[in-house]
């Protein structure tokens, strides 16, 4: 029991890390771009399903967890959302792959093309998706500076040297992660996809909190980010786990081609 508890309080906080990195890095791409992928991506509604879908056939979980981060941050539509839901096989798709690859191609090709179908007829029949976020705010905000100088040799030693609370509590966070990654304290014991992705994930979520300005990092990673919705996710995947830890346990799914 002991062991369980333990274990699922380990996925919890690998699952709750991941969705945090990919939210920060959304808010990255978003500030810097100043919106304009956003619109881009909003534009094209068959864009959305073909990212959905293309995210969803992608092995492992990793997908499916960015689109849900586009979808609560309102960037792309529930649609796109359901479209990598339908082409998604999770940590299964590893398994197909090496035990029946061809097999494994057409199945994902198949789940790739009911996707888009199944994104489009989502959106067509729920056309008034806003209340299925109407009691969360998630909108990507953009502020009033024109432009985030988000890497200045010079600007990073200086807010080093007047280091913020919340900028310590993020190094330390994303420091002591990438360190009980690295010494297999935490995660996968062997160096995977899984682990090589956390890494450089967050590695790549370090440099973030290093280099970024204060506005950025006050405004958009702990105000938004970390306040906002830190707090909710640990809960949630805690709760999940061990309910998805049947379906997620490849060897207690899949033994042999379907």
């Amino acid at each position: 029991m002991y062991e369980m508890i333990i274990d699922t309080l380990q996925h919890a906080l690998m699952i709750t890390t991941f969705v945090l990195i990919m939210m920060l890095l959304i808010e990255y791409v978003n500030v810097n771009t100043r919106g304009r992928w956003q619109l881009a991506l909003s534009n094209s509604r068959f864009g959305q399903y073909i990212l959905g879908a293309l995210f969803g056939v992608v092995p492992g979980c990793l997908g499916a967890f960015t689109m849900v981060s586009l979808y609560s941050h309102r960037s792309v539509s529930f649609g796109a959302l359901v479209a990598a839901m339908i082409a998604t096989s999770g940590d299964e798709a590893f398994v197909m792959f090496s035990l029946f690859p061809l097999q494994a191609l057409w199945i994902s090709l198949t789940l790739f093309i009911t996707a888009l179908a199944a994104g489009w007829l989502a959106d067509a029949l729920f056309r008034n998706q806003a209340r299925f976020l109407e009691r969360e705010d998630h909108d990507l905000e953009l502020h009033a500076e024109e432009t985030c100088h988000c890497f200045s040799i010079s600007g990073i030693a200086a807010q080093l040297k007047q280091i913020t609370f919340a900028r310590t509590i993020l190094i330390a966070m994303f420091g002591s992660f990438l360190f009980l990654l690295a010494t297999g304290l935490l995660g996968p014991g062997d160096w995977d996809w899984k682990k090589i992705t956390f890494t450089v994930g967050t590695g790549f979520a370090l440099f973030v909190v290093l280099t970024v300005p204060d506005h950025f990092l006050e405004e958009h990673l702990w105000e938004h980010v970390v306040k906002k919705h830190l707090s909710r996710m640990y809960p949630i995947a805690c709760g999940i786990f061990p309910l998805l830890d049947t379906t997620l346990n490849p060897a207690s799914n899949i033994t042999s081609p379907i």
